[in-house]
């Protein structure tokens, strides 16, 4: 799979009160052509700086950005502005042209970037306008649609050049919960038709699980984590991705010793993933080895495409060992509590 964004080694400072504070700490990231890729942090992580480093709305006090392996810390002039067309970008606030319809919002790149082909424009938006489902509105303005209505302008809108690239910025924050997930489906489907490289920055780990390959975990300026999304929800390494992790509904290790500390027997955790999670196996194995088990916690989600599952058990019996070792066999993570 090919890289279509990196950064190597990226800082970034900003002079506040006289002294330089660090946004952006020696970020090494790579984003793969076609995938989803989610950056996850609190306010202040310095999400937004990371992401603008991309079209040069910001500029890195060290290291390099590339996008298809062009240096675009070194862009200026044509050569910048003919990356921006390459690189579509949708906002939390929405940002769209309140004197202006949702047509003429969404053409607005296109009249930007040079496009005369009246005719040529007409087709690209109204193209746009009915994938994105909002036939009933192109004649609208901003002030007459719901959030989600915008929110929907704003990705027609990014799309409108045809880029390799979107960018993501918070881009459900604003949004109520039914209409953030039409809004990531929506996005789902696009990176799929389009095969459209997604970057999403966001403080919400259920929209990373919903709709993100891969998540980069942001602190303080630094990446702490990075991975798969699945790993990284089943099992985070660092204490900022167990928290995040933790306040998306999961309890940590530390409160499942103290929650479940009046559990006889062995204490652990299985993760279950794919055709596992469906699979009738504690039953056999129980009656096999002859151990009895209490469920004391789980839940069974999907994380994207991938059905998962976790459970907390304690077990009693005389082959407890030699059960959790058919359990591995069964292709499920055991993991020791107590």
């Amino acid at each position: 799979m090919s890289v279509i964004l990196e950064f190597q080694n990226v800082s970034k400072h900003y002079r506040v009160g006289g002294q330089d504070v660090p946004a952006l700490r020696d970020v090494d990231l790579k984003v793969n052509t076609g995938e989803v890729f989610g950056i996850v942090g609190r306010s202040g992580a310095g999400k937004s700086t990371l992401i603008r480093l991309v079209n040069a709305l910001e500029r890195p006090d060290g290291g390099k950005v590339l996008v298809d392996g062009a240096d675009v810390t070194a862009m200026s002039g044509t050569a910048l502005r003919s990356l921006r067309q390459k690189i579509g970008m949708i906002f939390q606030h929405f940002n769209l042209l309140s004197s202006r319809t949702v047509t003429q919002n969404i053409a607005f790149p296109l009249r930007i970037a040079g496009q005369t082909d009246n005719a040529g424009i007409r087709r690209r938006v109204a193209a746009l306008i009915d994938r994105v489902g909002l036939n009933e509105h192109a004649h609208k303005y901003p002030a007459q649609l719901s959030g989600g209505q915008k929110q929907r302008v704003g990705i027609a809108r990014a799309l409108a050049t045809g880029p390799r690239i979107l960018l993501c910025d918070e881009a459900t924050s604003a949004l109520d919960p039914q209409t953030t997930q039409s809004v990531l489906r929506l996005l789902n489907e696009i990176n799929r038709e389009l095969e459209l490289t997604i970057v999403l920055i966001t403080h919400e780990m259920q929209v990373i699980r919903t709709l993100c390959d891969r998540v980069a975990v942001l602190d303080a300026g630094a990446i702490v984590e990075t991975g798969k999304v699945a790993d990284v929800f089943l099992h985070p390494v660092h204490p900022v991705s167990r928290r995040f992790v933790s306040e998306s509904g999961d309890l940590d290790e530390a409160h499942l010793r103290a929650a479940f500390d009046h559990v006889a027997g062995r204490l652990v955790r299985l993760t279950f993933r794919g055709d596992a999670v469906y699979e009738p196996m504690l039953g056999k194995v129980a009656r096999e080895y002859g151990v009895d088990f209490c469920i004391v916690s789980g839940h069974i989600d999907r994380i994207g495409n991938t059905p998962c599952g976790q459970m907390v058990m304690g077990l009693t019996g005389t082959r407890v060992d030699d059960a959790l070792a058919q359990i591995r066999r069964e292709g499920v993570t055991v993991e020791a509590l107590r």
